[in-house]
């Protein structure tokens, strides 16, 4: 069994990355994802879920901060994990989408003019704004 999951979604803040107690980066981003429906009534609806994701791998925290910004589409790839804490006396429950160190994924899919299609720049084009930084580790 797999604990995977692969989310496509926008931030909706830029990356925010903080440091460990040992120096080493992590980053922590707001995911929204959206979904269309066709109520009973015949109209549509749109429901956005939120999704707190963390990225533990040092290098690719940075990237992030460096590449990507609220509102950019992007492709996470990592596992659910599930956690609770107290705080004033009552237990607290977390989901998060982990993106662990060594396995896992990020990836920037570009726009064209914000219009919400992506863009079509193949592998080989040079202009470096066509082309989604793939940060896997």
């Amino acid at each position: 069994m797999y604990n995977f999951i692969t989310l496509v979604g926008r931030l909706g803040a830029d990356p925010d990355v903080k440091e460990t107690i040992k120096g080493d980066n992590f980053a922590s981003l707001s995911l929204a994802t959206n979904e269309r429906y066709k109520a009973k009534d015949g109209e549509y609806k749109e429901k956005t879920q939120w999704h707190k994701v963390i990225v533990f791998n040092p290098q690719v925290a940075s990237s992030l901060q460096k590449f990507m910004k609220k509102g950019d589409t992007v492709i996470v790839q990592g596992q659910v994990e599930y956690r609770s804490y107290e705080a004033d006396g009552t237990t607290k429950y977390v989901t998060e989408v982990v993106v662990p160190r060594f396995s896992g994924k990020v990836q920037l899919i570009p726009m064209n003019n914000g219009g919400g299609k992506p863009a079509t720049a193949s592998a080989s084009s040079n202009a470096s704004t066509e082309q989604a930084p793939d940060i896997p580790f």
